[in-house]
């Protein structure tokens, strides 16, 4: 049956990276349960619990848009408001702010660091370093210089008071205590320090060393020979219970460890492509953790093994977010968004968001940052992308007209024209879109410079450089609004080019299936440079010299695409790293009509799969459809016409559906309830499919459904709920169920052996829906899964592990739930080892899907 899950996900919009150089994050060390976040949109800084990764506290600390950083040392916090300069204290217990004080004149370049018993504010544009005490925020002295100019992440502190940093003028490496300033030459302009073991250490890849410093004097106490050149881009970080450094090498995507006590560095881990915008790692427990703000991901790397041992998208898009550790945990947080989390050294990711929509009022003022990087939702690409293999509709539509008093901001996005990124001077043009129809509304704009609009679409040009957060507000006759929100980047004139993002779509394609390369620029480049190499190989795989191209791959394996832009004399390089699957379909238990023997066709280049009752159906990267097992009605007999432009397939009982991507559905099968004869209804205008036990369904691009075939229990009686707003189907035996945009379920037909039509929990939130003979499974947003039906099913007994982390779910006669990590969990009847994943089948997975008594996998 349509055991198929269409999974939707709502992207945000606002993408603001200006988290500012006073935050340390790799150097953050807490003694509560709990850390205290920025949340520079909203100007507070943010409790976040530990074990339950819920928010337990928001106070205000600056106007909602300032930078912000925010240091927590003990039982308290501290918050540097990076407009004014002001340093506020907030005590955790009590979940009050002090008044704020100021120790320094405002800079864009104050960094807070925290002592034993004080608080160090430091300019690295001025070297100036001014201290607190930690409990009253009274200053400690007349501020001092402590070097002429520092770097922005060269100054730190370690524990017995003592602030280091690297004078960027000298390459003297520099430490003052009280009234003591202390100087050791030959650090090197292009050093990195760290504290490893309370001891200051020096990397500086001019001269491909790492040196452990004296505490006391700051001169070489040993030596370590490091392989790096004097043009890598690298961050570092120091172990705090060993004498070890990690080097996390950009220009080459490899974290090296290097320990004092060997004398040694261990051989390099591979974490991303070269060129990916890596951050500083942080440790905990013999692991190491390495941001990738390029992709908003993380890497996990066991220290011990030097083994990566899982790698996680923490955010959907580009961002620089702060890594921070407490007592075994690993906190997340992009400080100029709502998103902040939890992961676990397992790999497990479990996020909360910050604040509410519509928390704040007014403008958050623009915060220049050259190390900003934009990304344009998805769903606003002007290059019409094609629908995503195996979903039968277009990529992402979580919509909605149901005008409730406030509206979710995935309801709407903005298309801004030529593009996110530009420079000043230049005309942009900034359009509310919504992703269903609704009904008229009034927009009222504002631009994040002051100025602002009030039409669908505003026009507007920014006099000044910087990164603005635009906000549209619309308002409908009802008094429903939603408010939505962009950013839009503006270089100066003469900015040199810089590559913000690289788009790769799929981003886990099969073999035989055409990939699009694309990127987006701060500038309308003057020419384009493409390379495709897969890991390992020397020749490349792809080359092109367009702004977009598009490249089908005959090998699996990882792959790194590498864009080089030039604008006049300048040019400016960008790298991401991707992974080619197989595409091969795998399959176990009940093999009574070959429905587990999967044919040689289908070893390789398949983007989906869906499995019947005794028969399978897989669709591969040409468009074209394959299917075995039984074929006593036919099930099995592929048209001609299912020989090329297919987009998506499903299996019910004895029946066969595939959607062509001109929008027309395909049948084939048994069909003594109609349920392979489509109407007129269907044969265009259709994007998504789902065949149940006799009976089918199809939902129109306008958000309606459609149904064909048995209604003895009124499975095909659509509602009048599912007529508008659905933007995912799936069908039982003798049910059907719709996921509304809204993220509420609508159910119609007949649950055998009584239970809820649809429980509470199924009401909002749901992202994913699937549905068995007698129950039906809806995947929350926070990858959890609800199960309703028969109170005999054991399906519903649904298992601890398929409780997190779920992306998208399949059920039958027993369900199987895909996770974020490409593992599979299986549950319910347990037949012929149906139930039982095989071990080669755990990992590595893209798709799963069950039939009565077998499973299947893509890999």
């Amino acid at each position: 049956m349509a055991r198929k899950t269409l999974a939707v996900a709502a992207t945000a919009a606002a993408v603001l990276v200006v988290a500012g150089p006073g935050y340390d994050a790799a150097r953050v060390r807490l003694h509560s349960g709990a850390v205290w976040l920025a949340s520079v949109h909203t100007g507070q800084a943010t409790l976040v619990d530990g074990p339950t990764a819920e928010v337990k506290a928001r106070v205000p600390v600056a106007e909602p848009g300032t930078a912000l950083s925010v240091v927590q040392q003990d039982d308290a916090a501290y918050a540097l408001n990076q407009r004014t300069g002001q340093l506020s204290r907030i005590d955790t217990a009590a979940e009050k702010v002090s008044r704020p004080v100021s120790l320094l004149p405002p800079s864009d370049g104050l960094t807070l660091k925290a002592g034993p018993d004080a608080l160090h504010l430091i300019d690295v544009h001025s070297g100036v370093i001014a201290s607190a005490d930690r409990k009253t925020l009274a200053r400690r002295g007349e501020p001092q210089r402590l070097a002429e100019r520092i770097r922005p992440g060269n100054v730190v502190a370690d524990v017995r008071g003592r602030v280091w940093a690297v004078d960027d003028e000298t390459g003297d490496l520099v430490s003052l205590a009280g009234n003591e300033r202390r100087q050791s030459s030959g650090a090197g302009r292009n050093a990195r320090l760290v504290i490893t073991e309370n001891q200051p250490a020096v990397v500086d890849p001019e001269r491909g060393t790492v040196e452990l410093r004296s505490p006391e004097s700051g001169a070489v106490v040993r030596t370590v020979r490091v392989d790096l050149r004097a043009d890598d881009t690298v961050a570092v970080s120091g172990s705090e219970d060993r004498s070890r450094v990690l080097v996390v090498n950009s220009t080459r995507g490899e974290l090296i460890t290097c320990t004092f006590d060997t004398g040694t560095c261990a051989e390099p881990v591979h974490v991303s492509a070269p060129g990916a915008d890596l951050g500083s790692p942080v440790e905990i427990d013999n692991h190491a953790i390495v941001p990738d703000y390029s992709t908003g991901e993380a890497t996990v790397i066991d220290l011990g093994t030097a083994r990566i041992v899982s790698r996680r998208d923490l955010f959907s898009r580009p961002t620089r977010f702060e890594l921070l550790t407490h007592d075994g945990i690993v906190f997340f947080n992009d400080p100029n968004g709502n998103a902040a989390g939890v992961l676990d050294l397992t790999g497990e990711v479990r996020t909360t968001v910050k604040y509410g929509e519509g928390s704040v009022e007014g403008d958050a003022p623009p915060t220049p940052d050259p190390r900003a990087q934009t990304v344009q939702e998805p769903e606003a690409d002007r290059r019409g992308r094609k629908p995503e293999w195996g979903t039968g509709r277009n990529p992402v539509q979580p919509a909605g007209n149901n005008l409730t008093p406030q509206l979710p901001a995935s309801a709407a996005f903005i298309s801004v024209s030529p593009d996110n990124h530009g420079v000043v001077g230049e005309l942009f043009e900034l359009t509310i879109v919504f992703r269903t129809p609704v009904g008229p509304w009034g927009t009222d704009w504002s631009l994040g410079d002051g100025s602002r609009g009030y039409d669908t679409t505003t026009r507007h040009t920014w006099q000044q450089p910087g990164v603005f957060t635009v906000r549209a507000l619309a308002t409908f006759g009802s008094g429903a609004k939603v408010l939505v929100e962009t950013v839009v980047t503006v270089d100066p004139p003469e900015a040199p080019p810089r590559v913000t993002a690289i788009d790769v779509q799929r981003p886990k394609p099969v073999i035989g299936e055409s990939v699009h390369f694309s990127a987006d620029s701060n500038v309308r480049p003057d020419s384009w440079a493409w390379t495709v190499a897969k890991t390992g190989s020397a020749a490349p795989e792809a080359t092109a010299r367009t702004a977009e191209f598009d490249h089908a791959f005959t090998t699996a394996g990882t792959y790194a695409v590498t864009l080089t832009i030039t604008k006049g004399t300048r040019t400016a390089t960008s790298s991401r790293q991707f992974t080619v699957a197989q595409g091969a379909v795998k399959a176990w238990g009940r093999n009574s009509e070959a429905q587990a023997t999967v044919p040689p066709s289908a070893s390789g280049g398949v983007v989906a799969i869906d499995g019947g009752d005794v028969h399978a159906l897989a669709l591969k990267s040409d468009g074209s459809v394959i299917a075995w097992g039984a074929n006593d009605s036919g099930q099995t007999d592929v048209p001609a016409e299912a020989g090329r432009d297919v987009i998506a397939v499903s299996a019910g009982r004895a029946h066969s559906l595939a959607l062509k991507k001109n929008g027309s559905v395909l049948a084939w099968g048994l069909n003594d309830d109609r349920q392979s004869f489509v109407p007129s209804s269907a044969r265009q205008g259709v994007v998504a499919i789902a065949a149940g036990g006799n009976h089918s369904l199809a939902l129109k691009e306008d958000g309606s459904v459609i149904g064909w075939g048995a209604d003895d229990f009124g499975q095909t009686s659509i509602p009048r709920e599912a007529r508008s707003g659905v933007i995912a189907i799936a069908v039982g035996d003798e049910h059907s169920i719709a996921l509304k945009s809204d993220g509420s379920v609508v159910f119609w037909g007949e649950l055998s052996g009584g239970g809820p039509r649809v429980p509470p929990e199924a009401t909002s939130g749901v992202v994913a829906i699937a549905a068995g003979d007698y129950h039906s499974l809806a995947l929350k947003a926070d990858g959890t899964i609800i199960g309703w039906g028969h109170s005999r099913s054991d399906v519903l007994s649904i298992p601890e592990e398929a409780m997190s982390d779920v992306v998208t779910v399949s059920t039958g006669t027993h369900a199987l739930a895909l996770k974020s990590d490409g593992s599979v969990i299986s549950w319910g009847l347990s037949r012929e080892g149906v139930s039982n994943v095989p071990p080669e089948y755990s990992s590595g997975v893209l798709a799963v899907a069950t039939g009565v008594f077998f499973s299947m996998v893509l890999m």
